[in-house]
């Protein structure tokens, strides 16, 4: 498959014949009262455009800029088309004074695993819906300025590649602004919407509010946004009740009805997570398990993706409501913990095997740790730290505008280093920069070329990497965020 053919080629009539064709939403009002396809389980656009409001900052002008460069890839993003057609119909490439748009929200892209978990639980707990994974952010930015934002829109899926025109908003910059006073103190912002109310509407937003969160991880501001933007908070509460319920009980009768919202709930507080062990393994923990579920004959096991079957290692709670366990399964992507039932089922009279019932899902271990690349000072070139069969490994993310870079880093080299507090001389491993090894076309960003080395340091608490421009040790141009 091309790497063409991966991207969305759908004609965007939604770029909207032109962009003034859809009318922004002006604040969190407005978007309660647009009869939005966004707010339904399992639908992921609301909590889509929560986390995007926290990686933006907006100007006085209104001008949006993100913490991030979209044509590195980071947090899925991907561009939407690389071609517009010229004034013959033929199609060429947008000059860098043109604008360029990419999507946001394909949970099923492997760099979306960056996003907090809060965006994609139902998608990983609710996979019986295909309508987990439909919603997108589609953003337009300058060619020339990728991290500065023109337009917003939240759509969604169409028929084949395309996106729906017909289900799709405008988000002005004032929307995201309200969002982001959300995450603060009432009253510490003017722009907060919680100033407008009487005290009766305040008390049942509060109330509402409440109830979200506590069917989501901790997050700022996200309960609030939730209850005013007309999230269907039942829906979901149900739909998920339903799923966690049949799957905690072991004779498969779901709870009562009556009794859904005081045993049901629990899951909630389910916190389940792969980290590292300081010796690149693969590290399971868990807390927030409720003792009724944790003295039953669950255990945790640890999945290489979601869509695995069988467990890679199965281990049983014993009644441990939280706690870690060190596996040896090296550290890769896409390892995830499942809090989980086995039984055993007969098959073909004298056979049986072991069916695998997943009650909850934690998120999948992105090899980044979800850390953005490190800007290399002074160039335009990026360095990221990530993991891969348990080992300290390092990707360079090079713009291909910047043609001569193996000319001005010729004698530059990335060392890994055991512990951040380490002097820049006390590396445990070193790879040249000429000697990374460039990935395949089709994983590699729009607009960068994608480098990686892999070193033998195992990967681990404090380990980090540095980019050093020549052999002297004060040359340090780029140090990554120490592994945590």
């Amino acid at each position: 498959m091309t790497r063409i053919s991966l991207l969305f080629c759908f004609s965007f009539s939604l770029v909207l014949t032109s962009d003034a064709a859809i009318k922004p939403l002006k604040n969190i009002k407005h978007l309660k009262k647009h009869p939005s396809f966004v707010k339904d389980f399992p639908r992921h656009g609301l909590m889509l455009l929560h986390w995007f409001a926290s990686v933006v900052q907006i100007g006085d002008n209104g001008v949006i800029h993100l913490n991030f460069d979209p044509a590195q890839g980071s947090y899925g993003s991907q561009p939407f088309r690389t071609e517009i057609p010229d004034q013959n119909g033929e199609r060429r490439a947008p000059s860098r004074s043109e604008s360029r748009y990419y999507t946001l929200g394909d949970l099923s892209c492997g760099r979306a695993r960056m996003l907090p978990f809060y965006v994609t639980q139902d998608f990983h707990n609710s996979k019986v819906s295909p309508q987990g994974n439909m919603d997108r952010l589609l953003i337009k930015v300058q060619n020339n300025s990728p991290q500065r934002v023109d337009k917003v829109y939240v759509t969604q899926k169409g028929k084949g590649t395309g996106f729906d025109s017909s289900n799709t908003l405008e988000i002005g910059p004032q929307l995201l602004i309200q969002i982001q006073a959300l995450r603060r103190n009432i009253a510490c912002h003017g722009d907060d919407p919680r100033l407008d109310f009487s005290p009766c509407e305040f008390l049942h937003h509060q109330q509402k509010a409440a109830r979200v969160e506590m069917m989501y991880p901790k997050t700022p501001g996200l309960p609030w946004f939730l209850s005013l933007a007309g999230y269907n908070v039942d829906q979901r509460f149900n739909g998920l009740s339903t799923l966690f319920c049949s799957a905690n009980n072991s004779n498969d009768e779901c709870c009562p009805a009556e009794d859904n919202e005081r045993q049901c709930p629990v899951h909630y507080r389910i916190k389940l997570e792969v980290t590292s062990t300081p010796r690149g393994y693969a590290r399971i923990t868990w807390s927030g398990i409720p003792e009724s579920i944790a003295r039953t004959e669950v255990n945790i096991g640890l999945y290489r993706a979601s869509t695995g079957e069988e467990p890679l290692k199965e281990y049983p709670l014993n009644g441990r409501t939280f706690g870690c366990i060190d596996t040896v399964v090296p550290l890769n992507p896409g390892l995830q913990v499942h809090l989980l039932r086995s039984e055993q089922v007969l098959r073909y009279l004298l056979f049986s095997s072991t069916q695998y019932t997943s009650i909850w899902k934690g998120p999948e271990f992105d090899d980044a740790n979800g850390v953005l690349p490190t800007r290399v000072r002074g160039y335009d070139m990026s360095l990221q730290l990530f993991a891969k069969d348990g080992y300290a490994c390092a990707r360079l993310y090079i713009r291909r505008s910047f043609v001569n870079w193996r000319n001005v880093f010729d004698n530059s080299w990335v060392g890994f280093y055991a512990r951040s507090s380490d002097d820049s001389d006390k590396y445990s491993k070193y790879k040249w920069v000429v000697n990374f090894e460039q990935t395949s076309e089709e994983s590699c960003p729009l607009d960068y070329d994608v480098y990686e080395s892999e070193s033998s340091l195992a990967i681990g608490p404090g380990v980090q990497a540095r980019l050093m421009l020549t052999n002297h040790i004060a040359s340090e141009k780029a140090r990554t965020v120490p592994w945590v």
